[in-house]
């Protein structure tokens, strides 16, 4: 805050010109300028400081758990670390790699406290606050979660929804991506589901972003929905609710021009961004240990062109394999045996009696 105050501030005084009548205005200016950099720079140190005490305190009285390059920082307490830590450094090292080494520098603090709600716990602002009697395996889903490895570069996480964490439910989420692509009202996602690789591509979002609309929802009757359905609240009021009342009488360009201006990512995806986890976590098992640090190697490539580097393979070749892991995935089909419908059938019958003998629709 001090620093945007100071840069408003100085960026006034450039500003203001050096009449006569202006000069003790601009002195003024100056004088504060210099007082809030004073103040912004006497802040920043002591934030520096209560932020190595407050590492120091989270520190004291601790041991040190070391499982591959995973190191854990913990109090002494009941909680299962070391085997939460042996259990999670399989999953973490496969995913990450060779990248995984620079967490031997990023260790986990965790703070075990009573689940005691009446026991008063020490504040820390560093680390993660865990009951000490969380068992082990719900430990691990929380390591796995929380891993500390070096944040990925923005437009990797903006394209992923995320961070990329070791997968939990690795079946499970390529279940839910199977449900998306036989449900989702886009005809990209239906091309998808009957084989069209390159129509993957679009509903996974790897292609051009200008033309994402297009390419997601091509016909004029998927974007009038799109529009009256979703957007209705949003659109039917003030200065878009003219072309909303045209884009649902047929006028595709205002459904279209309506679309277009939805701010950031509004426009619904035709796949969540757990399809784009699940094609993610392919590439990097199918590129090997080094694949981690070949997706982040280049943050200004197209997402598409990362994939691929970290794969060690064709776009295609790899989309084409997500999607028959997907298909793969299909929730087995429940049979219903014979006697089911019976019994469907003699309560049907039971209800339709009991209306009919009811006052209300008795024939006099």
């Amino acid at each position: 805050m001090y620093r945007a105050a100071c840069a408003l501030l100085l960026g006034t005084v450039a500003c203001v010109g050096t009449a006569p009548g202006q000069d003790t205005v601009v002195k003024r200016l100056r004088a504060r300028a210099d007082s809030l950099v004073r103040e912004w720079r006497q802040a920043s140190v002591f934030a520096d400081l209560v932020d190595r005490l407050d590492r120091a305190r989270a520190g004291e009285g601790r041991d040190t758990i070391a499982v591959g390059a995973l190191r854990i920082v913990t109090n002494p307490s009941p909680l299962p670390v070391r085997g939460a830590a042996a259990r999670a450094w399989p999953a973490i090292d496969s995913l990450y790699g060779t990248a995984a080494a620079e967490l031997a520098g990023r260790p986990y603090i965790i703070h075990a406290v009573d689940p005691d709600t009446a026991v008063r716990k020490p504040s820390f602002h560093f680390g993660l606050e865990v009951p000490w009697d969380l068992d082990e395996a719900s430990l691990v889903t929380m390591l796995l979660a929380n891993v500390p490895i070096a944040p990925a570069d923005p437009a990797l996480a903006d394209w992923l929804g995320t961070s990329l964490r070791p997968q939990v439910r690795a079946e499970q989420d390529r279940v839910a991506v199977y449900v998306q692509l036989v449900t989702a009202p886009s005809a990209a996602a239906r091309s998808c589901y009957l084989g069209d690789v390159s129509r993957c591509k679009d509903a996974l979002g790897l292609g051009d972003d200008a033309t994402e609309l297009q390419r997601w929802y091509p016909s004029a009757a998927e974007r009038r929905s799109l529009v009256t359905r979703s957007f209705a609240y949003y659109f039917n009021q003030g200065a878009t609710a003219a072309p909303f009342r045209a884009c649902a009488e047929g006028s595709d360009a205002d459904c279209i021009g309506l679309l277009h201006a939805l701010p950031g990512s509004a426009l619904p995806k035709p796949l969540g961004y757990d399809a784009r986890l699940v094609l993610t976590h392919l590439a990097v098992r199918l590129g090997g240990r080094d694949a981690y640090r070949r997706l982040l190697a280049n943050p200004n490539a197209r997402i598409a062109d990362r994939l691929s580097a970290a794969a060690g393979t064709s776009l295609d070749s790899l989309v084409a394999r997500w999607r028959v892991q997907v298909i793969a995935a299909r929730p087995p089909t429940v049979f219903l045996p014979v006697w089911a419908f019976a019994v469907a059938l003699g309560w049907t019958a039971f209800f339709a009696v009991c209306g009919l003998r009811s006052s209300r629709w008795r024939v006099t």
